[in-house]
């Protein structure tokens, strides 16, 4: 009688969600983003003022503020929704302003059999 419980985590379908309704994956791509959109930003405000690693710790804040900010947006566009509904809108985004190439189908059509009723001989 000696059986090794699984990890529960291994066994999930989907990713766990880690931090405000975000997962680990989109965490990761958050703070990559943020980190790229403010090193500059803060770099060249920091070196304006003559303290460039006070642009570094700006850099660090702003980014933590961004995630914040970004995990409560996402909270919000996550709610009542199916999984995965806003990667869907973010592409659906993405391929109408023409950054991505066109993958998703977005036609709303009604399909008919075009039969005939059915005559019966008697």
């Amino acid at each position: 009688m000696n059986e090794e419980i699984s990890f529960i985590p291994d066994r999930l379908n989907e990713e766990p969600v880690v931090f405000l309704s975000m997962t680990n994956s989109e965490i990761k791509l958050a703070v990559i983003a943020c980190f790229v959109v403010w090193l500059p930003v803060c770099l060249i405000i920091g070196f304006a003022l003559g303290y460039t690693v006070l642009g570094l710790a700006g850099t660090m804040l702003m980014t933590f503020l961004s995630m914040y900010f970004a995990g409560r947006n996402l909270t919000g566009m996550k709610r009542n929704r199916p999984k995965q509904y806003h990667v869907m809108i973010i592409t659906a985004w993405l391929e109408d302003k023409g950054v991505k190439t066109k993958t998703m189908i977005r036609e709303n059509k009604t399909w008919d059999m075009r039969r005939s009723p059915v005559k019966v001989k008697k």
